[in-house]
This record gives structure tokens, sequence and C-alpha cells, in this order.
């Protein structure tokens, strides 16, 4: 294993390690999203769509600064998704199948990554976030988190199911009475398979056929690449046999004659050197005159209808008609900023779905519209949002989810619950149930008579939309009381309003059948 291939498997594992590890009670120095923080695409989004410094577009210049030095190094050295091609590539570029790819310096579709980062980069200016459709580290945690997570847990519980016997007889009966937590994401984590099975497919016809041709994040890297001072140089006694241009796994190297490497395109792998048979190629610092000229392959044509797709995708998903639709079906995180703030921001990594532990926060589908397409939202139904949890602002890598202290959480209000009296056994039936009120952490229930009967209201003033009353309800399907985003705060900064102390219940007991 050569140097670079070790330092890619060390950083896969560790990108794996900080997603898994992610969860309630956070860490102390909170590095679980530290590869989405270092992504430049999404930080400068983030700044361009909210139009505010977000702490990401710090850390984003940062690695843009340090690509002026070191080239596209991220790309060939750190990305775990570029460890991840370079796996399947091994596969594809068989002896079955090499005479079927393209030649390794066609450059067809290079243009295309180039045209989507200046498709991402109008539509920030509009104030849409696009960068989650093609960002690799976001496709990459998707990965994770809704693919190879959920099945790592039906792994998991089937080992500890089978091993129950031994662990009792050996008296470890922490491990004995262990499962692991079960998250289920259906569809969307079949989409992000097919994602990357179709992207690792298109590796037959070329090596690292995302980051050559697709890869937004790789066209970011590479303008900045094409200045920098650690470079591929060539000595006078190359003979131009081609080997390095063979070997190179995105094309970089113009022709099998010249010396000549295009920067841009350049991921500093090192695989060019040892092929070298005379040993004359050298990554070292290169004066200006000695630099070769780089393309992104895009004429005026392509630029204008590149910026033109950009300015149209905008306006559709600005004034789309399911755009109206999100103010009723979309409850967002607690500490979430305002829903057009909130789309801008939000790149839909899947990290706070990762971390919440009740498996309350899901990634949304296309009901609220194209424009919040995988946002989270909260379903309370499959379980409510913990007073006593604040993991997902912990893990928010641009802000979009502000982090408040536990303090603050309960006044940061998801929205309100609302009694669905046809459903509720009390209203309904006249049954006994005290389920909703024994779960309400903030006394937002209250039980009023009626007659000779009493029964449950929901006091607004005092509930905070934490939805520990509609994933409690016994009522089968859906909850005979459901949060609703009506009475939702969402700021952009300061402090929320405090809600009202929770009280007992006016029976004094808290139980008003008894």
């Amino acid at each position: 294993m050569t140097l670079r291939r070790g330092f890619q498997v060390a950083f896969l594992l560790l990108f794996v390690w900080l997603l898994f590890r992610a969860g309630w009670p956070p860490s102390a120095f909170r590095v679980e999203d530290g590869f989405l923080r270092i992504d430049p695409l999404i930080g400068l989004q983030a700044w361009l769509a909210s139009r505010q410094w977000v702490q990401a577009a710090g850390i984003a210049l940062f690695m843009l600064g340090l690509t002026l030095i070191l080239g596209r190094f991220f790309c060939g050295w750190i990305c775990p998704f570029g460890t991840l091609l370079d796996a399947s590539d091994r596969f594809w570029h068989g002896k079955a199948v090499r005479k079927r790819r393209w030649p390794n310096d066609a450059r067809r579709l290079r243009w295309l990554k180039t045209a989507f980062l200046l498709v991402i980069a109008v539509a920030a200016l509009f104030g849409q976030g696009l960068a989650y459709l093609l960002d690799p580290i976001c496709w990459t945690t998707r990965l994770f988190t809704y693919a190879v997570w959920p099945v790592a847990a039906i792994v998991g519980n089937l080992g500890l199911e089978g091993l129950r016997p031994v662990f009792e007889w050996l008296g470890w009966m922490g491990l004995a009475r262990a499962d692991l937590s079960q998250p289920v994401f259906g569809v969307y984590g079949v989409l992000t398979v097919f994602f990357f099975t179709f992207v690792f497919w298109l590796g037959r016809y070329q090596k690292r056929f995302w980051c050559r041709n697709l890869c937004p994040l790789g066209a970011l890297y590479g303008l900045f690449a094409r200045f920098a001072i650690f470079r591929r140089t060539v000595g006078e006694a190359c003979d131009g046999d081609g080997r390095c241009h063979r070997v190179c796994p995105t094309g970089a190297i113009l022709s099998k004659a010249e010396r000549k490497t295009d920067m841009a395109e350049c991921i500093q792998c090192g695989d060019c050197a040892p092929a070298c048979h005379l040993n004359v190629t050298r990554f070292e610092p290169a004066a200006l005159s000695d630099r070769s000229p780089s393309s992104t392959d895009l004429d005026r044509r392509r630029v204008l209808f590149s910026v033109g797709g950009g300015a149209f995708l905008s306006a559709w998903l600005a004034f789309e008609p399911g755009r109206k639709l999100l103010i009723d079906n979309a409850l967002r995180p607690p500490g979430a900023l305002p829903e057009t703030e909130f789309l801008a921001t939000c790149v839909r990594c899947g990290q706070c779905v990762k971390v919440c532990p009740t498996h309350c926060l899901q990634p949304g589908g296309l009901i609220s519209g194209m424009s919040a397409f995988l946002s989270p939202i909260a379903v309370m139904r499959l379980g409510p949002c913990d007073p006593n949890c604040n993991a997902c602002g912990g893990v928010c890598p641009t802000g979009a989810i502000r982090h408040l202290e536990l303090s603050e959480k309960p006044n940061a209000r998801i929205g309100n619950a609302v009694l669905d009296r046809e459903r509720c056994v009390v209203w309904e039936q006249g049954r006994a149930c005290l389920v909703c009120d024994e779960n309400c952490p903030y006394g937002a229930i209250s039980w009023k008579a009626d007659g000779a009967d009493r029964r449950p209201y929901v006091d607004e003033t005092r509930c905070n939309g934490c939805g520990q009353c509609e994933a409690a309800c016994p009522v089968p399907g859906s909850a005979a009381i459901r949060v609703h985003v009506a009475g939702q705060v969402r700021l952009s900064k300061g402090p929320y309003p405090p809600l009202p102390p929770a009280e007992r219940n006016e029976s004094g007991s808290g139980y008003p059948y008894f």
C-alpha cells in the first residue's frame, strides 16, 4: 500500500467513525461534522445564499488557501467519496472492460462540472441552495446515514440476539439486554444506493469519471489549483513514452509526448512519479514561468447556458406552488432558522437526522415542494423531540439549525399540539386516558369539566410542540393529538420568548380521574 492509499483509508475510516459516533450525548469537541465543515462548496453557498457570514465560510476560505499552495490535495488524499471511487475503479478497469472505456485523455464532458458549479453559484446569489444535489461530502454522509447505518443496526441486533445466551451464561447482563437503535429511512436509503451505483457504473468509461466530469467541488478546487505552488514537473530527459499519461486517474497529463500538466485536474496523487522509468517526474514548487495552462472547457455558449440555468432554477424553486405548503407541512428541528433562510442554508447532509436519538428527524420528501427536498422534518409519531437533547444544532455544519443551550431549547417552539376530538378516546368514547397528560413535560394539557365528565384541552401558551403526546398516544394509526406548525417560533438570532413555567393540573394531582 502506497502512502497515499494509507492516507485515503485512514481518512475514510475517520469519516465513518466520526459519523457513527455522532449522537447523544455529544462529544466535548463537536467534531462529528468535521468533513462537512471543511467543504468549501457548502460553506461558500451558505454564505452567499443566506447573505450573512457563517463559520463554515471561514473554514472554506482556509481550505481554498491551502489549495493555492498544495493543489487539489483534498481530492486525492482526503475526500471519502474519492476513496470509494478509487476502490470501484479497481474493479471496472480490469482486463474485462479495459477495451470499452473512453481514452484516458478524453475531455468530452469535462465542462459539465464547471457548469454545475456556475449553476450552484448563481442559484446561491438568488437565495437558493442547490449544492446538496451534487456535493460529494453530502452524498457520502447520506450513504452511511440512510443506507449503511440501518443495515449495520439490523446486523448488530441479529448478532446480539444470537449471543444473548452466551452473555447470560457469562454474566454479562448489560450485553444480554442490549439493543441497538434501529433507524428506518426507506426510499431515501434506496435513492442514495442508486445514486452511488450509477456513479460507480460510470467508472467503467474512465477512472474517476465523477471527479473529471461531474463534481462541482472538484471544479471549485480546480479553479484555485491552477495557481498552486506545488505541482508536477518533468525533467528535460523525459523521452515521452506515455506511461505517466496512461496511469493518471484524472487525465491531467495533457499528452503522451508533452510534459504539460493541467493542474486544475491534477489531484496530486503522485501515481505518475513511480511510473516514470527515468525518474524525472517530481512534485515540487514551480516558478510561474514553468506552469502549464489550464482550461475549464467552457465556451461562451456554455457559460451563458449555465448562468441562465441557475437563474431559471432559482425562479422556479422560489415560485413553485408547493412552496406555499411549507408553512403547513414542515415541522423543523428546534432552533431552525426561518424557512427561507433555513432552505438557503441547509445542505441536506443528514447529520441532524443521524444524531437524533428518538429518530424524530427524518429526511423530507417532495410534499413541501422541490425547494425543500431532503431537508429535515420532525415526524413526532415516530418519536418525540427530547427536551434534554440539543444534538441537531451541534452538528449542523452551516448553522441552519442554531445550537441552543438546554435551558433555552423549550422556548424554541416547534409548533402546537392539536387534539382531534373525533379520534380521542376521552372525547369520542368517554373512556379514561391520561397518556398525553402524563407525557407532557411542559404542563400544556389541562382538564376541564364538561357536565359529569372531564376532558383534555391543550394550553397553546405552554405547548412547545415537542411531540411527546403524539408519540405516546395509544390510538392506532394517526395520533389523536398531533403537532402542527402553527405557533412555531423561529429566529435568526437573539433570545426566544420564554414559555410560562409548567404547572400541575387544576385537580392538584395531575391525574383528573383519581
